[in-house]
């Protein structure tokens, strides 16, 4: 997407698993209005694990970023991706990242699922460690600033607790984030709505979400 500016900052942004690089095309352009530059990272789980999955973001933003300032925003999967990506860093560049529905600890219905093999070959690497306990104990925690915004608008089916159908409002949070806030948007569509834009914009600018 076109930038606005001569020297725009830039934001990354990620989807989630089950999705492509088109459910964060509203967001982006979103962002793009309000003067960043954007570039939209699609990937498929199947094709590539986790690892491998996170060194194409690195070399992406090196070739399409630069030494220039960037965020990263991702949604679902899209974060564990970035967090991944701390075992040995970004560089200077990163400034920012939002979190949309991350699912910041063991996924329940990841790790209830992951006996069944279509879920296992639909998912590939990335599907079976985001139900993994000790593979989440060794997932870094984010050196700059970091928001997250998690859905409320949930289901009981396979829930007991507050959820946005897919991830615990619990498994969302983040020790050493910089804020958090709840949105009552469902975990599929947490990134296409208007106040989750606005959030995001505001912490990439300020760090926060309520300034």
């Amino acid at each position: 997407m076109a930038p606005s500016s001569m020297t725009p900052e830039t934001v990354v942004l990620l989807h989630g698993m089950g999705r492509t690089w088109v459910s964060m095309v509203l967001l982006g352009f979103r962002l793009t209005r309000r003067g960043y530059d954007t570039h939209l990272f699609g990937y498929n789980p199947r094709a590539e694990s986790l690892n491998e999955l996170t060194e194409r973001l690195k070399r992406d933003i090196e070739r399409k970023v630069g030494a220039r300032k960037f965020h990263l925003v991702g949604h679902s999967l899209g974060n564990i991706i970035v967090r991944n990506g701390f075992r040995t860093g970004f560089g200077s560049g990163l400034s920012r990242i939002v979190m949309l529905a991350p699912p910041n600890g063991p996924a329940a219905l990841a790790s209830a699922l992951s006996r069944f093999p279509v879920y296992r070959w639909w998912t590939g690497d990335s599907g079976q460690k985001l139900g993994d306990p000790t593979f989440y104990e060794s997932l870094p925690v984010p050196d700059v600033e970091f928001g997250v915004i998690a859905g409320g608008k949930g289901q009981g089916l396979t829930f007991d607790d507050a959820n946005d159908g897919v991830v615990r409002v619990e498994n969302t949070k983040l020790a050493g984030m910089r804020d958090w806030i709840l949105v009552p948007h469902t975990h599929t569509f947490i990134m296409m709505a208007t106040d989750t834009f606005r959030l995001c914009d505001r912490f990439l600018k300020t760090g926060s979400f309520t300034s």
